[in-house]
């Protein structure tokens, strides 16, 4: 019998991963079985199972692939050097760039539900959204220091993952929020404490 390659093992499970996808975000995590995620991938049980015991386990894997994003988007933009407020501006457009967006963000959504069960999910999702919120924390520690402005850094990246987590929210309900306004609405409120430069800068205390 000739050995699976690793690729090849990679792509039966991304494409598991996908078809449990298109049906959570349809019909949610609990209305869908793994009866469903099989016959949605074309593959038969036995192979799915291979690779995932339970619905659970798919859920768990879905769920934390969906969060990621927050991660990906916010490391990529701090990455860029940009002042806090004008970071903030760029994430809402920029999550929009990423594939299958709008059904991540629904199963995003439904993560966040599954975690006020699910205790290991919880801690798992906690673990990439406190990556996301120290990268946050390093670009606030030096907005604080070039402004003057003092600030508790760790509390203030809680609140800028809130406003990420809050366009995700509003734009699974409606797809027509618009990721520059509201971008742009951040920047304008964050930049009234910090990221101000040029003629609006703070006189030092």
């Amino acid at each position: 019998m000739p050995k699976v390659s690793e690729d090849h093992r990679a792509a039966r499970r991304q494409q598991i991963l996908a078809a449990a996808a298109t049906r959570f975000a349809r019909d949610g995590f609990h209305r869908t079985s793994m009866q469903d995620v099989v016959d949605e991938s074309g593959m038969s049980f036995g192979a799915v199972y291979r690779y995932f015991r339970t619905k659970n386990d798919i859920v768990m894997a879905i769920s934390l692939e969906a969060i990621s994003m927050i991660e990906t988007v916010v490391r990529d933009g701090v990455q860029a050097g940009r002042p806090v407020a004008d970071l903030m501006a760029t994430l809402p457009r920029a999550l929009l760039t990423l594939e299958q967006i709008d059904e991540r963000m629904r199963l995003a959504v439904q993560a966040w539900g599954e975690a006020l069960r699910d205790q290991a999910l919880a801690e798992r999702m906690q673990s990439g959204l406190r990556r996301a919120r120290a990268a946050l924390k390093e670009t606030i520690d030096v907005s604080c220091a070039d402004s003057d402005v003092h600030i508790d850094a760790e509390a203030a990246s809680q609140v800028l993952i809130s406003i990420i987590q809050g366009f995700i929210l509003q734009r699974s309900w409606d797809p027509h929020l618009d990721a520059d306004s509201y971008g742009q609405a951040a920047q304008a409120l964050i930049a009234g404490t910090l990221g101000r430069t040029g003629p609006e800068q703070p006189t030092p205390r």
